[in-house]
Formats: structure tokens, C-alpha cells, sequence
């Protein structure tokens, strides 16, 4: 691989890291959306669902954070192995804050499409 290529590969890894920085919150409030879920369960349906990796060590701080926002709600059940398991669940104000995003998210995607394509003159 020639120096060009690895600085071309660093700076994509990095972009593409940040990007995805910035839409976690949505991810996981879309995760949550049609019912709770525990923080391993949370984690697979993500990955199963798409091509995002998440590890428990950028996730749990996240849950923190959105559940402090007033964005999730979370409670201590029982689990199926007998260690009690903490669920999270999307609060009325975390749906009211995932309805926006979407459309502020379904906006940046055509705003980026558009200008995609190649222009035309007209």
C-alpha cells in the first residue's frame, strides 16, 4: 500500500468515525423505539440491523447521558440467568426528540444526495 493510499485510509477512518459519532443518539433511540431493551440486546438488534459495531464502552456512557437528557428511561428486572438486568426504554420526550431527528436526518440525506449527482445545467 503507498503512503498516499494509507493517508487516504486515515482520513476516511477518521471521518467516517466522527459521522457516526453523530448519529448514535438516533440509532439508539430508533433501537428502543417499539420496545425496551437491555444493553447486550440493544447492542446485537443494532448490529444485526446494520452495519454499525458498537462496544459496551461507547454505548453504556451513551445510555447515561441520553437517560439524563430525559431522552431514555431505564429499570432494574429481573434477567433469564437470575442477575437482574437494567432495560431502557424511550421516555414520551425521547419520541417527541426522535420524530425531529428523523426529520432533520431525512433532510441532511437529500440536501447530501443532491449534491451528489452530478448538476446540470438548467
Amino acid at each position: 500500500m503507498t503512503q498516499a493510499q494509507t493517508r487516504l485510509d486515515n482520513s476516511v477512518a477518521r471521518w467516517e468515525t466522527q459521522l457516526r459519532k453523530g448519529v448514535l443518539e438516533m440509532v439508539i433511540l430508533l433501537a428502543l423505539r417499539e420496545h425496551e431493551k437491555y444493553g447486550f440486546e440493544l447492542i446485537s438488534g443494532i448490529a444485526k440491523r446494520s452495519s454499525l459495531e458498537l462496544s459496551e464502552g461507547t454505548i453504556y456512557p451513551l445510555l447515561l447521558r441520553l437517560a439524563k437528557e430525559d431522552l431514555i428511561q431505564s429499570r432494574l428486572a429481573q434477567g433469564d440467568g437470575g442477575a437482574p438486568r437494567k432495560y431502557y426504554s424511550v421516555t414520551p420526550y425521547g419520541r417527541r426528540m426522535l420524530e425531529a431527528m428523523t426529520t432533520g436526518w431525512a433532510k441532511l440525506v437529500a440536501s447530501v444526495d443532491a449534491l451528489t449527482a452530478p448538476e446540470t445545467d438548467q
